[in-house]
């Protein structure tokens, strides 16, 4: 299976294997580093070089679309693998972040497709159910099954779709760190808006959102 890769890294493949989809042709040079903001050809250059050693890219040598992607690339999560088992975690403190997984209520197999936007793969990801309405505004609602991948908060860009402990509700908000302290921003007029200090016993980012699964009835 290819080497993971680093979030710039990541945004470079996944650039390539949409422009792929899309344009039904490999990109050139030019056009993802038109993409990515990089000026440097030699800069591109290098970071498919990476991609190539890392095993999700092949180049052919004096072509000016000649990237392919590689059999694994094409489908990092492969169905011949199984699909995954993700653990349901059951209802966790804030203050012991821990043992989020020690004591799941339940583990669900979840289709690859839905992980494909998880940078640390299906190891990282586990599910956590809406405890309120806070983020109907957005489409998610209280009971719903959010795809969750762990990260930490240093890790969120502001704006980001993110799970959150408080006290021992699990919490859909938009992230965002603002003036020292991490503001949990619902998509409900009817919710506030809470704010903590990082590393609070209060509250504890488990990681941002990827997607949710629901059952109608």
């Amino acid at each position: 299976m290819p080497t993971r890769l680093t979030e710039r890294q990541n945004e470079a493949f996944e650039f390539i294997r949409r422009f792929m989809r899309t344009e039904r042709k490999p990109p050139t040079l030019r056009e993802i580093g038109d993409a990515l903001g990089i000026r440097s050809t030699n800069g591109v250059s290098k970071l498919v070089r990476t991609l190539e050693k890392k095993g999700y890219l092949e180049r052919e040598p004096n072509a000016a679309r000649g990237l392919r992607l590689t059999e694994e690339a094409e489908d990092p999560f492969a169905l011949d693998a199984g699909p995954p088992d993700l653990p349901v975690v059951s209802r966790t403190a804030s203050d012991r972040p821990g043992e989020l997984r020690e004591r799941p209520s339940t583990h669900l197999t979840v289709d690859p497709y839905l992980l494909h936007g998880a940078r640390g793969g299906p190891d990282a990801c586990l599910i956590g159910r809406a405890g309120d309405d806070g983020m109907n505004g957005d489409g998610i609602y209280k009971g719903d099954l959010l795809l969750i991948e762990e990260m930490p908060a240093r890790d969120l860009d502001n704006g980001t779709m993110a799970a959150f402990l408080v006290g021992e509700q699990l919490r859909a908000r938009r992230y965002d760190y603002a003036n020292g302290r991490i503001h949990l921003r619902p998509a409900d007029r009817h919710y506030s808006e809470e704010t903590y200090p990082p590393g609070s016993s209060e509250c504890h980012v488990i990681g941002r959102v990827i997607g949710l699964m629901r059952s109608f009835g």
